[in-house]
């Protein structure tokens, strides 16, 4: 019985963790990139609502891509100067 309750509850957690992260922190990530990119055109109105996933996973690529370059940049210039 307790193996169930700590089962449902590590599943409720993941959702909300989920939740968080995908459609809030990367969906946001993506749009402003995005909107940064295409001058303000691009996702507006009903397009940000149908590609919710497509624009998460634009926010996962500038996250990747930011680290990428923080790391290349501690690797070539900051440790040395």
């Amino acid at each position: 019985m307790q193996e169930e309750i700590t089962n449902g509850f590590v599943a409720v957690v993941k959702f909300i963790a989920y939740y968080i992260i995908w459609s809030v922190v990367l969906f946001n990530l993506g749009r402003a990139s995005l909107l940064l990119v295409t001058l303000g055109r691009y996702p507006r109105g009903l397009d940000a609502q149908r590609n919710v996933n497509q624009i998460s996973l634009v926010g996962i690529l500038v996250l990747i891509l930011a680290w990428s370059l923080v790391a290349i940049y501690n690797n070539t210039l900051g440790v040395h100067a």
